[in-house]
């Protein structure tokens, strides 16, 4: 009996000392008063100031970065402290960050912009970030149009579905068709962004901006020769063209991120991001390029998406 006795006494302390325990652990963290002189839940640090962070999001940097790609480099959007005001938007839940995606032939096949949406709306999806309306957080619109500048964009037409959009966060993706030539001069250029800035924010006074760069393209190189018919002295002109990397990309993309770091713009260099002067061979090696090699296959404008997407999704908490 004495026996059994000391026992009961011994499992009775060690269960009076663990829930001291217990109690002690939850008042590591300090309370906080609030007006009313109640305390309130202790909270963690947060980057993103008094914005709360995305809850269940994980996505690893470049994920969609296939391993061949040479010189390839981190995959992130340069300035993203100008994406607060679309980021808040996002984090506070309160109703869809409105997405409209502007650019040439590359946005208008739909399968870049199409990769980008369906990222960020996986994404929202997994952070639980969307309204009760079952938007998913997002509502996303691609305007492209073939062989367009940055030019092409001022008409009213293009005003006017520009503004119909009220877009929080627009993305510019421009400059192959800038670049695709030899006569290409930065100061023309940077020149063209400056009035379509302008026409946007006249048109999107709230809205977020970021410029990405094109992911480069080949030009017809043309050789003519002219070689012997015989001893008559007649000569036939011989024409070939061959295809080679345009060296105009790397001075584009230089310009756009120039333009958007000296106007405060969140950027995107997707051009540098895959590889600088190798970017369009890493994309051919990959199987991802069109013969005409200026367009790419679904494919590869779904990871130039995917990769977009992924760099915006980091940004959040920076």
């Amino acid at each position: 009996m004495k026996r059994n006795s000391l026992f009961h006494r011994c499992a009775a302390l060690c269960c009076i000392l663990t829930l001291c325990l217990c109690c002690a652990a939850q008042d590591v963290l300090p309370h906080r008063l609030n007006a009313d002189g109640g305390a309130t839940v202790p909270q963690a640090p947060d980057s993103c100031a008094e914005l709360p962070p995305l809850r269940s999001l994980a996505f690893e940097t470049a994920s969609s970065m296939p391993s061949s790609f040479r010189n390839r480099k981190e995959n992130v959007v340069a300035n993203a402290a100008a994406l607060r005001p679309a980021v808040g938007i996002v984090l506070r839940g309160e109703r869809p960050l409105r997405v409209l995606h502007l650019g040439d032939s590359h946005v208008a096949g739909k399968a870049f912009p199409n990769a980008v949406e369906q990222t960020l709306r996986t994404a929202f999806r997994k952070a639980e970030v969307m309204p009760d309306d079952d938007t998913d957080g997002l509502v996303f619109t691609a305007i492209g149009s073939n062989g367009a500048t940055s030019e092409r964009f001022l008409s009213e037409s293009y005003r006017e579905r520009i503004a119909a959009t009220q877009a929080d966060l627009v993305i510019v993706s421009l400059g192959t068709n800038e670049a695709h030539g030899m006569g290409y001069i930065e100061s023309v250029h940077e020149q063209q962004l400056s009035v379509f800035l302008d026409m946007l924010r006249s048109v999107l006074p709230e809205a977020t901006f970021l410029f990405t760069t094109p992911p480069g393209d080949y030009l017809k190189q043309v050789y003519v020769n002219y070689r012997s018919m015989g001893r008559g002295g007649k000569r036939r002109r011989v024409v070939r063209s061959a295809l080679r990397p345009n060296p105009m990309n790397s001075r584009c993309a230089a310009c756009i991120t120039a333009f958007a770091r000296d106007h405060g713009l969140a950027f995107w260099d997707l051009y540098n991001i895959c590889g600088g002067e190798a970017a369009v061979r890493n994309w051919i090696a990959a199987g991802l390029m069109r013969p005409d090699r200026v367009h790419f296959e679904p494919q590869g404008y779904a990871i130039q998406g995917k990769l977009l997407a992924e760099a915006l999704l980091q940004a959040v908490c920076k």
